[in-house]
């Protein structure tokens, strides 16, 4: 079933936007928008007296117009090559001017650009198990990655409209000052072509949302082709997988040239339309008002650079329309992140200790969206430095479990206890830097051995690292010929499972965690490399909480207490001697 669509306010959106750009170098940018427009205005006017110097033989001319009357006859007092002088400077002023915006607005884009992907990811990371795992990853990548880049574009855009509406608010002054009769025809006229471009605008939104859709089908395609190329190749899907990536592939290509065929023919009809303005200021002038050339050329120019700067002002409202969609979805999310964040432990507060217990007491939790509970009345307790095997057929509930006993999910009903501390609210995260998890497949950073461990424990020394090595059974590092700079491949491909697998061990290890889960940590390893791990959590019985969860017979041989699941219910609890 489709999400419903987002609803799409711009002027909402724009002061969202805004709110995120930094204000001190905005109000600059704002500054130098209008100190350019104001040269620009200017340099169009001096055009006049220009003209009529010319028109007078290079010296002593009127200047006509209201122009005239606020320049108190300039124009008898100045040469023609003043008046050239005076107009190239201010080109040179324009042209400086306009380069540090330009700069200026850059920088101001990509600092907006990374605080709202900085403020997103935060979000992310920040927020609760529960609400993380109900949604799509790729989806968030899509966002961070395109979806954000697409705001930026449209904050540019933002900027090229509020530096062209300061050019034309100085171009309509200009104009006012050497006929208003003729720059209120004008006026008249193009916010009738503006007004005739409004369903072209909604039109444009549409299409915003049709890319935000397309472009996540394409980064959800990506993710899964690439996490499941060994089953594909295996299962001869490749064909399939080809057939697949190049129907969202022209799916993506075809909102691109549904937006950029709408733009086209905006700028199609802005061009007919401004054609139709200027023939319509010629005729008023020369016919009805009987203008003098002097006066008559300028607004002329005035208008002529006004109409495609109507099409520039279209153009960027469209484009920012067409993104206005990503930036509902990207505001959308960071209130989503907002309500579901975890409540913060203080960064000062010291973690957990277990001396006694871990103890559960009529836990229940469900999912939200799904019939049923995931686990029902669970009462269970976990000694310290006792060893609890937890098993069960698939959906049980045995990760449901661990994911509570590691306090990334808190109970609906009933609580938990580490000796005398309940866990819940911020006491969650304090719990969690005492615990450390090894997963079925583990997950490895692409960079070397060393980089892997030190994710986990950036200040160990080199002696904390071989001793955690160690312990995992994973010595074979030190064999290796870059040891512990030994590159590890994307996500560990270079090394065997086995290998990953302590790997990870050994950097759970660094922790030295007050309770330790493997979740299936040996169920895809071959004897040899099971019998390593195996020696691994034999060593440290006694000396760490262990949760194992699997159904390895050698594994559960380890255990103090054996827990069976079934249907979110605890079924069977029995001491190893039994």
């Amino acid at each position: 079933m489709s999400e419903p669509a987002l609803r799409v306010e711009p002027v909402a959106l724009v002061r969202a936007m805004l709110a995120t750009a930094d204000r001190g170098r905005l109000v600059a940018v704002l500054l130098l928008m209008i100190a350019a427009a104001l040269t620009e205005g200017v340099g169009i006017m001096m055009l006049v007296p220009m003209l009529a110097l010319v028109d007078a033989g290079g010296t002593g001319a009127a200047v006509p117009g209201r122009l005239g009357e606020l320049l108190g006859g300039i124009a008898g007092g100045v040469t023609l090559g003043q008046v050239v002088l005076i107009f190239l400077a201010l080109l040179i002023v324009r042209a400086w001017v306009k380069h540090v915006q330009t700069m200026k607005a850059l920088e101001l884009q990509h600092r907006m650009v990374d605080r709202m992907r900085e403020a997103i990811f935060a979000g992310l990371v920040s927020a609760e198990w529960r609400w993380l795992a109900s949604r799509r990853a790729s989806d968030h990548a899509s966002l961070l990655i395109t979806d954000i880049g697409r705001i930026g574009g449209a904050f540019q855009q933002l900027l090229t409209l509020a530096a062209t509406s300061f050019t034309v608010a100085a171009y309509l002054v200009a104009a006012y000052l050497l006929s208003w009769q003729v720059a209120l025809v004008a006026t008249l006229g193009g916010a009738l072509i503006l007004f005739g471009f409004a369903g072209h605008r909604r039109h444009a939104v549409q299409l915003g949302r049709a890319l935000s859709g397309a472009n996540k089908a394409l980064q959800a395609e990506v993710a899964e082709g690439f996490d499941g190329v060994r089953i594909t190749k295996m299962l001869g899907g490749e064909a399939r997988q080809r057939a697949r990536f190049a129907e969202v592939l022209r799916s993506l290509r075809t909102r691109q040239v549904d937006h950029a065929a709408s733009a086209s023919h905006g700028r199609t009809a802005l061009q007919l339309g401004g054609g139709a303005l200027l023939a319509a200021l010629v005729y008023v002038g020369l016919a009805v008002l009987g203008l003098p050339l002097a006066a008559l050329l300028p607004i002329l120019l005035v208008f002529a650079r006004l109409v495609p700067m109507l099409g520039v002002m279209q153009q960027s409202w469209h484009s920012w329309l067409h993104s206005a969609a990503a930036m509902a979805e990207s505001e959308a999310l960071r209130r989503e992140t907002e309500a579901a964040a975890e409540m913060p432990a203080p960064a000062d507060a010291v973690p957990l200790a277990l001396a006694r217990a871990v103890t559960l007491s009529g836990v229940g939790f469900t999912y939200a969206g799904r019939e049923g509970a995931a686990l029902h009345d669970i009462d269970l307790v976990l000694p310290a430095r006792t060893t609890t095997a937890i098993v069960g057929a698939s959906g049980a509930g045995k990760s449901s479990l661990a994911d509570i006993l590691m306090g990334l999910l808190s109970p609906d009903v009933g609580e938990m206890r580490v000796d005398d501390d309940v866990i819940a609210g911020a006491t969650r995260q304090l719990w969690r830097r005492s615990v450390a998890y090894v997963q079925q497949q583990p997950f490895l950073l692409g960079g070397s051995i060393r980089d892997n461990l030190l994710w986990a424990a950036p200040d160990a020394d080199e002696a904390a690292l071989r001793t955690a090595l160690e312990q995992a059974s994973a010595d074979f590092v030190f064999a290796l010929p870059r040891g512990l700079d030994t590159p590890v491949g994307d996500r560990g491909q270079q090394l065997s499972g086995g290998e990953r697998q302590r790997i990870a061990l050994a950097r759970a290890l660094l922790l030295s965690p007050e309770l330790l889960v493997l979740d299936e940590a040996t169920s895809a390893l071959d004897p040899a490399n099971e019998a390593a791990i195996r020696r691994a959590i034999a060593g440290l019985h006694g000396q760490v909480t262990l949760v194992i969860i699997g159904h390895r017979q050698t594994m559960l041989d380890l255990a103090d207490q054996l827990v069976r699941i079934e249907e979110g219910r605890i079924v069977h609890r029995a001491e190893a001697a039994e």
